[in-house]
């Protein structure tokens, strides 16, 4: 085992049963409302004007982006060390830096999914693709994060504080590889494979 994964290891066992329970709750709660606007809005696709899909592909990724584990409800460590502790004794803390902290990992990756919705909201230029085309792309989004959604939703009762860490890095990593890129502007692009890069040290 390397250091390092020795220190996440250490980091992990520090967890009680309490914060890991009330974390795998909190990121099935935000899975099963996902869950419920992706099939509203496969209902819907298909009534969508060629006019409308464009905007359709924002509101559906920024949807998305905004039912993700990201925040400090579905993390076990800022339970267990947040609020009333201030991030004393936290071991992701410890090993990725302080939240709050400019570099730190969490504010890094969350930096980058944050600038990624921005630049998903203000990509006004429209379609750059054919609708039918774009139909299909926003369809395979749609199937895509439901599958992988409810396989998050499977897993995640059994998992150790570790294992849930790398499941949600994973999920995460998914989730932004199924919005539908293709429709939107350059920047959307850049601002992804920022996203990806900061995954790298989110666990």
């Amino acid at each position: 085992m390397s250091h390092r994964a020795g220190d996440l290891e250490e980091a992990a066992a520090s967890i009680d049963a309490a914060s890991l329970d009330a974390a795998r709750k909190a990121v099935l709660r935000g899975c099963q409302e996902l869950i419920f606007w992706l099939e509203l809005f496969c209902r819907q696709l298909d009534k969508v004007e060629p006019e409308e899909l464009h905007k359709f592909a924002r509101a559906l990724s920024l949807t998305v982006l905004g039912h993700l584990p990201t925040r400090p409800e579905g993390c076990p460590f800022c339970i267990q060390h947040g609020k009333s502790q201030s991030c004393r004794g936290c071991g992701y803390a410890a090993t990725h830096g302080r939240c709050d902290l400019e570099r730190s990992a969490f504010n890094l990756f969350i930096e980058a999914f944050t600038l990624l919705g921005r630049a998903i909201y203000q990509d006004t230029e429209g379609l750059r693709c054919h609708p039918d085309e774009a139909r299909l792309i926003l369809d395979l989004c749609i199937s895509s994060s439901r599958r992988l959604t409810v396989e998050m939703m499977e897993d995640i009762g059994s998992l150790s504080t570790r294992e849930l860490m790398e499941r949600k890095s994973r999920y995460l990593g998914q989730m932004v590889d199924a919005l539908p890129r293709e429709l939107f502007g350059l920047e959307i692009t850049e601002q992804w494979q920022r996203v990806k890069r900061a995954l790298l040290d989110y666990w």
